[in-house]
């Protein structure tokens, strides 16, 4: 088991962050799609509680990961990927960084700024910064607009990293095999 990153290929610490933090973000937008969509009710503040609880767990596990990748070397993709989409990977991870971490910034504001506390799952409670009404609402509007964004990153990332192993495979391979055949005969 490879810790470490290589320039060639993520090491296992990496590995982890990157798929613990993409359950959690899927999970995030359940949560918050099943909360906004209900009724007010127990159920919905315990959705509440959990997601800007999640919000804070996945605010120190990008902490710790972008630690983690400043101490290491970032693998490079193949030089045999066109530039244009190692450009656009580049430019694409580093908007998912910037809307992770701006994700729970502004949850965290929305929240404590119309002065609701946020419960860590009941381990420690910070408590509420305000009551500014305006200021929250420009918080829970940014928020929603960067949710928008990330899942928009977040699908051409997923897109990216399928298109080179499976889908250019699904496309050329066949093609090739037809030639292939079309000689033999």
């Amino acid at each position: 088991m490879m810790l470490k990153n290589t320039s060639a290929v993520y090491g296992t610490v990496a590995k982890f962050f990157h798929w613990v933090m993409a359950a959690l973000i899927i999970a995030m937008f359940i949560i918050a799609f099943t909360m906004i969509n209900i009724p007010a009710s127990r159920l919905s503040q315990a959705l509440f509680n959990l997601h800007k609880a999640t919000g804070l767990l996945i605010f120190g596990l990008l902490m710790l990961r972008l630690t983690w990748r400043f101490i290491n070397k970032t693998p490079k993709l193949p030089p045999s990927i066109p530039l244009w989409q190692r450009q656009l990977a580049k430019f694409n991870i580093t908007a998912l960084y910037l809307l992770m971490f701006a994700m729970p910034i502004t949850g965290f504001f929305l929240s404590t700024l119309s002065n609701h506390a946020i419960s860590f799952y009941g381990i420690f409670t910070i408590p509420a910064l305000a009551n500014i009404q305006p200021l929250s609402q420009f918080f829970a509007k940014a928020h929603e607009i960067f949710a928008y964004l990330l899942i928009a990153s977040f699908t051409l990332h997923v897109i990216g990293a399928f298109y080179h192993p499976v889908l250019q495979r699904m496309w050329i391979l066949p093609k090739n095999r037809m030639k292939i055949t079309e000689n033999n005969k």
